[in-house]
């Protein structure tokens, strides 16, 4: 699952965030790490990042310069915690460059915002992201985060049974705790929904626990977090298939919390299904 992990990097302090958490969670997995930084086509037409320096008028060769002693320095912090590094110099499109490298890697990990959404919460990257990645995406939050107590928000359907499934897995290797939570307005409905993870979660070696309440999505996400002090948060999401974008409560939940959000939109497998209104103690 995170036996590699591709960290896109551009120099803003939440992507910075996020190369710290990709070697936390390397290091519990043992990932090699790449970190991929993008020069953009508006940059060589005149754009500079806030890290280029800005008396620089050799606008191409210095962003280069800049953009690989940004890779270089994150490279040897890579190194210093004990793992395997590769960086990737490209030109382009951010989002079309991190699709392609995804075949490589098990997960992206990328920051809530860059240089280009300086003051969105959900920078532009990162919603286009979420929208059109074929791995699963950790969209950091706003500091480094020991990812122990996750927070499921599970809604039954197949994108969020393979969030489900890879939370597990995680739980597993990580030893973390799992709450999974299900929104839902009929009670009965609900309670059939969370019972369908029962069987899975029974013989797992992890601490869980399940929980069904009511309202909007983000507001109940944004309330679980805090009942249950959760430090993480993973969620499945639906891919834009063509022009046809599948509505998604993945964005409202992304801006009702600032912890690391796991979005994960792979098709689910049949033999991973998951959950239920069993409890185990965190004990």
């Amino acid at each position: 699952m995170f036996t590699s992990l591709l960290v896109g990097l551009d120099g803003s302090p939440l992507s910075l965030i996020a190369l710290t958490q990709a070697i936390h969670i390397g290091r519990r997995f043992r990932s090699q790490i790449i970190l991929v930084h993008v020069v953009r086509a508006e940059s060589l037409a005149g754009f500079r990042p806030q890290w280029i320096d800005p008396a620089s008028d050799q606008a191409g060769s210095s962003e280069d310069q800049s953009a690989q002693a940004l890779l270089d320095g994150a490279a040897d912090t890579v190194r210093r915690a004990g793992l395997t590094v590769r960086t990737e110099l490209r030109r382009g499109d951010v989002v079309e460059t991190l699709r392609e490298l995804a075949a490589e890697v098990g997960a992206i990990v990328v920051g809530r915002s860059g240089v280009q959404g300086a003051g969105d919460p959900l920078g532009p990257d990162t919603r286009e992201l979420i929208r059109r990645c074929p791995r699963p995406l950790l969209v950091c939050g706003v500091a480094v985060s020991p990812m122990d107590r996750c927070l499921v928000a599970y809604d039954g359907q197949p994108a969020s049974e393979a969030a489900l499934s890879f939370a597990a897995r995680y739980a597993e290797i990580a030893e973390a705790h799992l709450d999974v939570l299900h929104v839902a307005d009929d009670s009965a409905e609900g309670h059939a929904v969370l019972a369908r993870t029962s069987a899975a979660f029974s013989a797992s070696p992890f601490s869980y626990e399940t929980h069904l309440t009511n309202g909007k999505v983000e507001e109940a996400v944004s309330a679980a977090i805090a009942e249950y002090r959760s430090n993480a948060l993973f969620t499945g999401t639906s891919r834009e298939e063509g022009r046809r974008l599948v509505p998604s409560h993945t964005e409202a939940i992304l801006r009702a919390t600032d912890l690391p959000v796991l979005v994960h939109s792979e098709p689910h497998d049949p033999g991973a299904r998951t959950t239920s209104t069993y409890r185990r103690s965190s004990s």
